[in-house]
């Protein structure tokens, strides 16, 4: 009697692994299919430009990094402090000296 309990148990056990294991292959595959989808380029630059607008301060820094940069491109060369206008020389030096004090107030190191 207890090889015929034996082997309904084993054909019991093998039942309960194929299911196991087609259940697991499932889920295997659902994540391979999740994974791709994540790493496709677009989704990539997705999350790259949402992680990117989430950074605290990000308008503040941007405006300030382009206010940097107008008014370096206005002192060196439109205002340029070497011109033979005399007018551009003068506006050159004092938008110069008020940048540098600016500069000073802003970060006092």
């Amino acid at each position: 009697m207890t090889v015929i309990n034996e082997q309904a148990l084993l054909k019991a056990k093998i039942i309960y692994l194929r299911q196991k294991q087609a259940k697991d292959c499932m889920a295997l595959k659902q994540q391979y299919n999740e994974t791709i989808e994540c790493l496709k380029p677009i989704n990539l630059i997705k999350s790259a430009s949402l992680e990117f607008i989430s950074i605290p301060n990000l308008k503040s820094n941007l405006i300030n990094g382009a206010i940097g940069i107008t008014t370096t491109y206005l002192t060196k060369n439109v205002l340029n402090e070497n011109s033979t206008n005399p007018i551009k020389r003068i506006l050159g030096k004092v938008l110069k000296l008020a940048l540098d004090n600016f500069g000073k107030n802003k970060h006092p190191f």
